[in-house]
């Protein structure tokens, strides 16, 4: 896929990987709609952007937020005058090093909603977008937790996990398609 001229929705991209990998698609010539839940991050991530951060813009919500997320490419295609090429999906959070058993439950059910639903919501959202691109991306991003086992980060392991058997499923179900 060129890069150059391509809208690439990233969540997560305040900061970490998904802001480095905003700034290295801008620093291409492609055009950036940064998610996050912090809109001070991606004011920064924005400001680093430098010269090219006029193909930036902002989109603060939480990306478990259904209704939002479902609003979105609407939002982006409104913002840079064309629909995306590309989802870029980043964005995530890890728990505390505990045992399950040591977890309370609503420690598990945040890992499980922002890591797996906070994937599948956009992929949701911007697939029928994606599919009417002459070519297009969908990149979810696991962890090695989701093949090994790692003592002490099971719900987030887990979480990763379903993110990697959910994408590879998208891409048996997207495989003749132009995504």
């Amino acid at each position: 896929m060129q890069i150059a001229g391509k809208l690439f929705v990233i969540t997560g991209a305040g900061n970490g990987m998904a802001r480095e990998t905003a700034l290295q698609l801008l620093a291409k010539d492609a055009r950036v709609a940064g998610v996050d839940l912090s809109a001070d991050g991606l004011a920064e991530t924005k400001e680093l952007a430098g010269a090219n951060s006029e193909r930036f813009t902002a989109h603060a919500l939480s990306i478990t937020d259904r209704a939002a997320i479902e609003a979105l490419p609407a939002e982006v295609e409104a913002a840079h005058g064309r629909p995306a090429d590309g989802l870029i999906n980043i964005a995530g959070i890890i728990h505390r090093f505990a045992k399950i058993q040591d977890l309370e439950i609503e420690e598990i059910e945040k890992v499980m909603t922002v890591n797996y639903w906070g994937t599948v919501y956009p992929v949701k959202a911007f697939l029928p977008v994606l599919l009417t691109r002459p070519e297009a991306l969908i990149m979810n991003f696991a962890s090695m937790g989701s093949l090994l086992p790692v003592p002490g980060q099971g719900a987030y392991g887990s979480s990763k996990g379903a993110i990697r058997l959910f994408t590879d499923t998208l891409y048996a179900e997207l495989d003749g398609t132009n995504v």
